[in-house]
């Protein structure tokens, strides 16, 4: 399937399984967890009337986190501004919707990449593969399968 936009087919309950891999010293960790994406709509936005904004709300049931997406796009280009935001701190963030559902999401800070892709195989599963980088050596890389369990929130 090809979504004219991505960004609104996230929202739901995820069982999402994780696997990072540490190069530098073969380190493997596995993670599994559900989290619950949700739109939310109570906010104050930019008053902007040609762009696409969309801000989601990403819990997660184990350990009761919270953290904000908050995706800033014109409607004509494929670039945005993601900022996430947990607790005290805001993290800036550049993406980019290709038309084959998928989003790049990158930040780059000294020497630091950082390239997050997320490919919507269908409406209830999604793929996403991370890679973190200094200079030109990979530092990580993981990889997070998730199945969506409900739309209901």
């Amino acid at each position: 399937m090809i979504y004219k936009n991505i960004l609104n087919k996230l929202e739901g309950k995820w069982i999402c399984q994780k696997t990072v891999y540490f190069i530098r010293n073969n380190q493997v960790i596995y993670n599994k967890q559900k989290i619950e994406i949700k739109q939310v709509y109570n906010i104050h936005t930019l008053k902007k009337t040609k762009s696409m904004i969309y801000n989601y709300q990403l819990y997660n049931i184990k350990d009761n986190n919270k953290t904000y997406y908050l995706f800033l796009k014109e409607d004509k280009s494929e670039f945005g501004e993601l900022r996430k935001i947990t607790n005290d701190e805001i993290k800036y963030y550049r993406f980019k919707t290709y038309k084959n559902n998928c989003i790049k999401i990158e930040s780059i800070k000294k020497n630091i990449i950082y390239h997050e892709y997320i490919y919507l195989i269908n409406p209830n599963f999604k793929v996403t593969i991370c890679l973190l980088k200094k200079n030109k050596n990979y530092l990580a890389t993981s990889f997070v399968s998730a199945i969506r369990v409900s739309n209901q929130l």
